[in-house]
């Protein structure tokens, strides 16, 4: 039976397609999206800051995304937010962002096979406040 070369072509493309729309969803577990909390008088979406950890490369960006005169801070610690402290990342002023990854070496290279915790605070020169913890198996 010979197939007409249209039909080889789409099911090579949807073929392509399948493969495309499964990748990002496999890389999605070692990708984490963490935020500050609801800003005063924002919406649902509002953060005062947002974050994002990426295990392959242990790459560590932190965000300022509110202008209210405060900035975020993020401490990076072993085993839970509550953890060893390995470093903080302190970031102010609406879109600035501060990023940190293994490939820096030392504090940055976080372990393998381990818990690491993040805890995520909005910052200014006097206090902290309104903080939350995030812990991720880093097996990457």
């Amino acid at each position: 039976m010979k197939f007409p070369r249209a039909a080889l072509t789409m099911t090579v493309a949807a073929s392509a397609l399948v493969v495309a729309l499964q990748s990002p969803a496999m890389a999605s577990d070692s990708y984490h999206v963490m935020n500050t909390g609801d800003a005063f008088g924002g919406g649902i979406f509002d953060y005062y800051g947002e974050a994002y950890f990426t295990e392959h490369g242990d790459i560590v960006k932190v965000c300022d995304t509110d202008a209210d005169g405060h900035g975020v801070r993020m401490y990076v610690n072993l085993d839970d937010a509550y953890g060893p402290k390995l470093y903080s990342i302190t970031v102010g002023g609406e879109g600035n962002c501060e990023t940190h990854r293994a490939s820096q070496g030392g504090v940055y290279d976080l372990p393998e096979k381990r818990n690491i915790g993040f805890l995520f605070c909005r910052h200014d020169a006097t206090s902290e406040g309104e903080c939350r913890a995030y812990k991720f198996y880093n097996d990457f």
